[in-house]
């Protein structure tokens, strides 16, 4: 693509239509697979199918914040990230201006950019309850009233100056939205934390492929397995996700959507 374009800028012609040339992809393609490396899903584990998820799940994540300033933090960036199934480059992008609470308790989010909407036409994604109490409690505890949602929080450890007294500990909150990379390690080490707490059935070599597999990604690709789980068609789980076409949302559900599709739903019916 790049090629194409610097021809076309040069007013050159091109040979990238060349049948030499279209066909080493190709077969590069049929050589090598062209399935990608999937992030590792984190469903909600609880409530949604018939059958109970193993391994890291979104209940075990938020089970496993810390109670303090950034685990207050960590939890709601968590819980935020599978309602909306958020883009990494969308969760960093969130701020205070563009949530809107609702009268039964849930909220709506804007997400003015995306990858498929490069143009900025907008879009509207629902937050649950616990989500927006999530954010509130966050919120509070490092006193954001406006700008970017989520931040860095520093711990600031004080020694005693007389023995009598004990350590303090204070938080300092950033100015700026955490960074992609810092979403990413947020993830892995409260997946940690909850393998040393003992909430998952992983031990050796099997806990560190389930945490080297989750990504900034997990928490989309977990709400998108969650919904084929529970019944919905490719369509509207790529309008929800915000996907041009169902393509996306099919390999994310590879293993879910045959459950759910159209001979599975007629077959349910009359084979028992």
């Amino acid at each position: 693509s790049s090629l194409a374009v610097a021809h076309h800028l040069l007013d050159v012609p091109c040979p990238l239509g060349a049948v030499v040339v279209r066909d080493a992809p190709r077969g590069l393609r049929r050589r090598a697979g062209v399935r990608q490396r999937q992030a590792g899903p984190l469903r909600l584990g609880e409530g949604i199918g018939r059958e109970a998820v193993r391994g890291f799940t979104l209940s075990v994540l938020l089970e496993a914040c810390g109670r303090d300033v950034a685990g207050l933090r960590d939890a709601a960036i968590l819980s935020l990230g599978y309602d909306a199934g958020l883009r990494v480059s969308e969760l960093v992008a969130v701020a205070v201006e563009l949530m809107e609470a609702q009268e039964d308790g849930s909220g709506l989010l804007e997400v003015p950019h995306s990858k498929t909407d490069q143009e900025g036409q907008g879009a509207w994604v629902w937050l649950s309850p616990d989500t927006m109490r999530r954010v509130a409690l966050w919120r509070e505890a490092a006193s954001i009233r406006a700008g970017a949602l989520f931040r860095r929080v520093a711990v600031i450890r004080t020694k005693p100056r007389e023995a009598r007294r004990a350590a303090t500990v204070t938080y300092g909150i950033g100015e700026r939205a955490l960074t992609p990379a810092a979403i990413r390690l947020i993830i892995k080490r409260t997946a940690l934390a909850a393998a040393d707490q003992g909430l998952v059935d992983l031990m050796g070599a099997d806990l560190d492929h389930a945490i080297d597999a989750l990504s900034t990604h997990s928490l989309r690709v977990g709400l998108t397995q969650d919904l084929f789980a529970n019944g919905e068609d490719a369509g509207p789980i790529a309008q929800a996700l915000r996907w041009t076409s169902t393509a996306t949302a099919l390999r994310y559900g590879r293993k879910l959507a045959p459950s759910s599709n159209a001979a599975a739903r007629m077959l349910k019916g009359v084979r028992k």
